[in-house]
C-alpha cells in the first residue's frame, strides 16, 4: 500500500513536471512551480529526485515513450503499408499538436532546442531518444529498399522525416497558423509518397 501511493506521488509530480517543462521550458520551470502543482512537499520532491535535472530526465524519457515512440510503433504495426503507418503517425502528431492550437510543440525538440548547448547529460538523453525514432523508422524502411521500393537510404529518409517533423512543428508553433501548418504537414506526407513507392 505504502508503495503504490510513493508510486502515485512520483507519477503526480513527473506529470506535472511535464506539463510544466512543456510549457514553460526547462529555464522557465522552477523546483518550486513543480511542487506547487503537484501539491506536495519540498520533501517528497527530494525523496525522489536530487535536482530539477533529474526529474526533466524522467520527463524526457516519458514523454519520448508515449508521445513519439509508442505511437510511432502503433501506427507501423496497424498500418497495411509501412507508408500508411508513417502518414498515420504524422497526421497523429499534426492534429494533437493542432489540438493544443499550436502551443507547447514537441518537448523533446524544445529540450534539444534549450539544453544542448549546456547540459551534456541532457544532450545525450535526447539524442537517444531521437536515434530511437530513427532506428524504428529505418527498420521498418530497410525491407522496402531491399525490394527496391524505396528512393532513398532508409536511415537517410528516417532522418529526414525526424527533422522534417520537428522543424514543421517549429514552425507552426511560431506562426500559429492552421492553413500553413497544414501545408507544412502536408509536403511531409508528399515527401513520404515520393520516397516510398509500396
Amino acid at each position: 500500500m505504502a508503495q503504490a501511493r510513493r508510486k502515485t506521488t512520483q507519477n503526480k509530480i513527473i506529470e506535472k513536471a511535464e506539463k510544466l517543462l512543456w510549457q514553460q521550458g526547462y529555464e522557465g520551470t522552477s523546483l518550486n512551480d513543480v511542487v506547487g502543482k503537484a501539491g506536495v512537499s519540498k520533501g517528497a520532491f527530494f525523496h525522489y529526485y536530487p535536482n530539477k535535472q533529474a526529474i526533466s530526465q524522467d520527463v524526457i524519457n516519458k514523454y519520448s515513450r508515449e508521445q513519439l515512440v509508442a505511437p510511432l510503433e502503433k501506427r507501423l504495426a496497424e498500418a497495411s503499408t509501412v507508408k500508411n503507418g508513417l502518414f498515420n503517425w504524422v497526421s497523429e502528431f499534426f492534429e494533437t499538436f493542432k489540438s493544443h492550437n499550436f502551443k507547447g510543440g514537441c518537448l523533446l525538440g524544445n529540450m534539444a532546442l534549450e539544453l544542448s548547448d549546456q547540459n551534456e547529460a541532457a544532450r545525450e538523453t535526447i539524442k537517444q531518444h531521437f536515434l530511437d525514432l530513427e532506428n524504428i523508422i529505418a527498420s521498418a524502411l530497410k525491407p522496402l529498399m531491399d525490394d527496391g521500393k524505396l528512393f532513398m537510404e532508409p536511415r537517410q529518409l528516417a532522418r529526414l522525416l525526424i527533422a522534417s517533423l520537428q522543424g514543421a512543428t517549429m514552425m507552426s508553433k511560431v506562426h500559429k497558423d492552421n492553413n500553413r501548418a497544414s501545408r507544412e504537414f502536408q509536403a511531409i506526407a508528399h515527401l513520404i509518397e515520393y520516397a516510398i513507392k509500396d
